[in-house]
Parts: structure tokens; sequence; C-alpha cells
């Protein structure tokens, strides 16, 4: 079953991601849903904590070719949480780790097209 994660390369078509396909942009957003759940304050934290851990093996499943020490560190957070211990210093910081290598695949991206960016930076000359 597909993540439902879609990211489009300059040359091909969108599509959806499988969840055992590398992607650092499918991977942070299960973090950061992952974040989100775990950090509700309602009524339903139990189930949300459910719900974060599924977001996390997710995650580890797009990190676990290209970026196995991410999905090693999603899968100790995920396994404290099943303990009930406060995870959320360790989700913080691997939230930001995952928002790193989007920005620094983007940036890769932006070197790669050119100079995109400053056509786009919105300064008017």
């Amino acid at each position: 079953m597909a993540c439902n994660c879609r990211k489009s390369a300059a040359n091909d078509p969108v599509f959806t991601k499988r969840p055992d396909q590398p992607c650092v942009f499918c991977a942070h957003k299960h973090i950061a849903a992952a974040k989100a759940l775990y950090d509700l304050e309602s009524g339903y934290r139990s189930i949300n904590k459910s719900n974060a851990i599924g977001q996390l093996i997710l995650a580890a499943w797009h990190y676990n070719l290209n970026h196995h020490h991410l999905a090693m560190r999603c899968r100790d957070i995920w396994l404290e949480m099943e303990k009930l211990h406060d995870v959320s210093s360790a989700l913080s910081s691997l939230q930001n780790a995952a928002w790193q290598l989007v920005l620094r695949e983007n940036n890769s991206g932006m070197i790669t097209s050119g100079n995109a960016e400053s056509e786009d930076s919105g300064t008017n000359s």
C-alpha cells in the first residue's frame, strides 16, 4: 500500500511513492506527522501515540536504503514510545535532521537546475 506521498522530479511525471522507496521528502512528512500526533494534548493521546508509531515506521522504510542511521533512529524512538517513555526531545531532534535532509536535497536540485533560485527570489532590480 502506498503512503500517498507525491514528489515529481524535473523530467518525470508526478508519481506515488511506495513505502519502501527511498525519499527524504516522504520521510520528513511522516516524521512531522508523528511529532504532531505525539504532541497532541487531547483525550485521544494513546491512540495518537499508536498512529505516531505507524508514521515513524513509514519514515524508517523511506530512509532504510540511503539513510539507514535515520531509519534506526526512527526505530529507537518508536520502541521507546511503545514503552510509554517521553520521546518528545528525540522526535524534535529527528524532525530537525529530517528537515536538514530536505533542505540539502532541495539545494542540490537548485544547483543542478542553474540559477532558478535567483530568478525566483522575488527581488526587483
